[in-house]
């Protein structure tokens, strides 16, 4: 890290959002932050967007069959959504009406 960096306090940043980032993240940060992508504009994205890959793995991890909705409710998403991830699911005790068919017609055959 730069010399004069060590000296750099809140009240010597700019601008109000610099102020709040370094407030956050500490001034040596800020200047390390700085020192990466300085000049340049980027997207900070939403904390939200930051932690989806880990909701949906909870409710993959979570998913049993036919709590959807359980799972909808918890993690505020859609239902639509917990079936996109973890597939339609089955009512406990149904049957599948294509289990024969999908294993092949040497297999349907022979029941």
């Amino acid at each position: 890290m730069d010399d004069l960096s060590k000296g750099l306090t809140l009240e010597m940043l700019s601008a109000e959002l610099y102020k709040q980032i370094a407030e956050a993240i500490g001034t040596d940060n800020f200047y390390k932050l700085a020192e990466v992508v300085g000049g340049t504009t980027i997207y900070i994205p939403k904390p939200d967007s930051l932690t989806r890959p880990v909701r949906d793995a909870r409710i993959k991890e979570e998913f049993n069959g036919y709590n959807h909705p359980e799972l909808a409710r918890k993690y505020g998403v859609t239902e639509r959504w917990v079936r996109q991830l973890c597939g339609p699911g089955q009512t406990e005790g149904q049957l599948d009406l294509f289990s024969s068919y999908m294993d092949g017609p040497e297999t349907a055959s022979e029941n």
